[in-house]
């Protein structure tokens, strides 16, 4: 466990380098859009919100992002604004949101085309803005117990947030617990040989467990009216582990052996703190200087045991460590040259580091013997800086057109069981044009190119003996490269009706996927190019027509392809990892005269599949997700809301195709693992949550 102390240390530090000690609203704010929706407060009271989360969910025609869980600041921001920017946090979005009262929002626009560096390329984003404080305190609370099958066991959580003036600043707390989160997963597990014929069969059982709490604090400070001030600091301790059990049967009823795991987590630390300062040089020209500190540990010890009917056991023993760090300086500087039109420039610094270490001792009856495992015990670090550049003007009342360009360049070193150093350097172009040609109708094109992210910890070896893998970690990876294309239409209808259509396509350069290694083991790496495409619709209806007064219905879909070489058939296939299709039907009808509303929540998705050198696997839920809830405001102050979640409970079906010597040819197959799952995510569940205000 690090040291607080040092921990604290080096967040100071990274403030200090990247010049600025606090947190900052108040930015310039994107250009106005003559195809800007704003809806004030009052729209969204037939939906009884809480929070800003609950409105901003309900907004028509817009969906919420968190954005891609990247490292620096720009790279991983959402679609969300508070106030004109983006929070000086990389803490979700949406859990941003779920912090402030519904009752300290004033107004949520919605924009089209960014605007600010701060969209991070956004097509279309909200902006939610907040009603100034004067005096009292706005506090809010949420109580929520759920009762999971199978196992019936208990989830409580408790969340608290307070926010009010403290002399000349604002600030706000909050206090999430989950004491004690429990779920149990029941497996059925069929082996056939490739013709079908059974070799074994047996239930499995998993109990996991964990705990979580999550402290946040954000002041605001305007010490002039051209200086702002923000800070903002999050704590979450948490812990998990889970313990599993198995018996394997001959298809003739014998026992063939007993498999039995137990994984501890240690106590992990996340901590994360932020500041920025924002001074306004002239009414058209801003400063702001930014700096975020993240730091991160966690471990667990880990045991693995097979107990055959007949002859000697074998455990596996396993001790897992890493420590992970993010230190960010930015500064961006905001012009507003002339009226409908704004210029961003600025620079981004940031230092992030891995240590990972992973230990193995088998034990076959004779005493624990370490395993070794190439580049089992590593460290990774990266220095990365980018400049960038955005300009956003409206040349008509109808059309407004952001433009914009990143440089990125970054050096990665690795050191311990590896040993290398790599440099990257990528230009990023960005246009987002969009059209308005009445008040109800807007057309929005995207054209950009992203490079993906490395993530560390494929640099280090990673075993899973609960499904029997071993990846070993590339030193040699490389990003993965997009050029993106994305229109949008978007057409109005009356008061609340919103149909959203989208088509897009993607050129990948150096797909990200699992590789053959010297033909037995598998690891991340780079196929060839390949291409993404397809579309979606995002639609809101009102039911008052169809005898449902207020009720809406909510659609969303996606239907898409995608195509690369596979490694070692030689043959196009799909990514791994993505679905073809999924939807969405979300129902919803207030019925104010009996403090009631009630809603209905159906999704479903295609199957996602995994391919390894010796191995192809399938995952899908056998019947869609089914959820119904009744909510009620009879009580002053409280929404109290019953919701039966997953009420069909669909079991997760694994499907895993063994090959030997690998999967080149079809004829390789050499066995059929099924599993089937109720519990974990998916399973059904009966939550009651009481939210309000104190």
């Amino acid at each position: 466990m690090v040291a607080l102390r040092s921990i604290a240390f080096r967040l100071l530090a990274a403030c200090v380098v990247s010049g600025a000690s606090s947190l900052a609203y108040g930015q310039t704010a994107p250009v106005p859009d003559a195809g800007a929706q704003g809806y004030p407060a009052s729209y969204f009271a037939p939906f009884n919100p809480v929070t800003a989360e609950d409105m901003v969910r309900r907004t028509p025609g817009f969906t919420l992002s968190d954005g891609q869980d990247r490292r620096g600041f720009a790279a991983s921001a959402g679609n969300v604004l508070i106030n004109g920017e983006r929070p000086s946090s990389k803490v979700l979005i949406s859990e941003q949101l779920s912090r402030i009262s519904a009752r300290d929002v004033e107004r949520i626009d919605v924009i089209a085309g960014g605007g600010t560096a701060d969209a991070g390329g956004h097509a279309l984003i909200v902006d939610v803005r907040l009603r100034a404080r004067q005096k009292g305190a706005t506090n809010t609370f949420v109580l929520q117990a759920g009762l999971l099958e199978p196992g019936w066991t208990v989830n409580p959580i408790a969340i608290a947030s307070s926010a009010f003036r403290l002399g000349q600043a604002d600030v706000s707390l909050s206090l999430q617990a989950q004491p004690a989160r429990r779920g149990r997963i029941e497996y059925e597990k069929v082996t056939t040989d490739p013709r079908g014929a059974p070799r074994e069969f047996g239930p499995e059982y998993l109990q996991g467990t964990y705990y979580e709490y999550k402290l946040n604090g954000r002041a605001t400070w305007r010490p002039t009216p051209r200086d702002t001030l923000n800070a903002s600091l999050q704590v979450t301790p948490t812990r998990e582990g889970r313990h599993t059990y198995s018996e394997v049967f001959a298809p003739g009823g014998a026992r063939i052996r007993i498999e039995d795991s137990l994984v501890r987590g240690d106590p992990a630390l996340a901590l994360e703190m932020g500041g920025d300062w924002e001074h306004q040089l002239s009414s058209r020209t801003s400063i702001k200087l930014l700096a975020l500190a993240t730091q991160r540990d966690k471990g667990s010890d880990e045991r693995y045991t097979t107990l055959p009917s007949a002859g000697l056991g074998r455990s596996t023993f396993i001790r897992r460590e890493s420590e992970s760090g993010e230190y960010i300086g930015r500064a961006i500087w905001a012009h507003s040259p002339s009226p409908g039109r704004n210029l961003e420039a600025g620079a981004e610094v940031a230092f992030n580091f891995l240590e990972s270490g992973l230990d193995i001792d088998v034990d076959v009856g004779r005493g624990r013997q370490p395993t070794v495992l190439p580049v089992a015990n590593t460290r990774v670090e990266e220095v990365r800086g980018e400049v960038f550049l955005t300009q956003t003007s409206n040349p008509t009342a109808q059309l407004r057109i952001e433009q914009g360009v990143v440089v990125e360049t970054s050096r990665i070193t690795q050191s311990g069981d590896a040993n290398q150093e790599r440099s990257f350097t990528f230009v990023k172009p960005r246009l987002v044009a969009t059209w308005t040609p009445s008040p109800r109708e807007q057309v929005r094109l995207r054209l950009e190119r992203d490079v993906a992210q490395l993530d560390f910890n494929e640099f280090a070896s990673a075993v899973s003996l609960f499904d029997g893998t071993v990846d070993l970690g590339n030193p040699n990876l490389e990003p993965e490269r997009t050029w993106r294309a994305q229109l949008d239409w978007e057409r109005r209808f009356g008061a609340k009706a919103v149909l959203t259509l989208s088509a897009f396509y993607e050129r990948v350069e150096a797909v990200q996927d699992q590789i053959p290694v010297r033909s037995q083991f598998d690891a991340p790496g780079n196929l060839g190019d390949g291409w993404r495409a397809g579309g979606r619709i995002d639609a809101l209806l009102p039911l008052d027509s169809v005898g449902l007064p207020r009720g809406e219905l909510r659609l969303r879909g996606l239907a898409q392809d995608t195509r690369v070489d596979d490694p070692l058939t030689g043959q196009p296939r799909r990514f791994a990892g993505e679905t073809h299709w999924s939807y969405s039907i979300d129902l919803r009808q207030p019925l104010p005269n009996q403090n009631l509303a009630w809603g209905a929540l159906w999704e479903r998705a295609d199957e996602v599949e995994v391919f390894r050198v010796r191995e192809q696997r399938s995952t899908e839920w056998d019947r869609g997700n089914l959820d119904l809830y009744v909510e009620t405001t009879a009580i002053r102050g409280l929404v109290i809301r019953l919701t039966a979640a997953d009420i069909l409970l669909p079991e997760e079906v694994r499907e895993r195709r063994f090959f030997l010597p690998d999967r080149s040819l079809p004829s390789h197959l050499s066995g059929i693992e099924t599993r089937r799952a109720i519990g974990g995510f998916g399973t059904r569940s009966y939550t009651l949550r009481i939210s309000g205000r104190f």
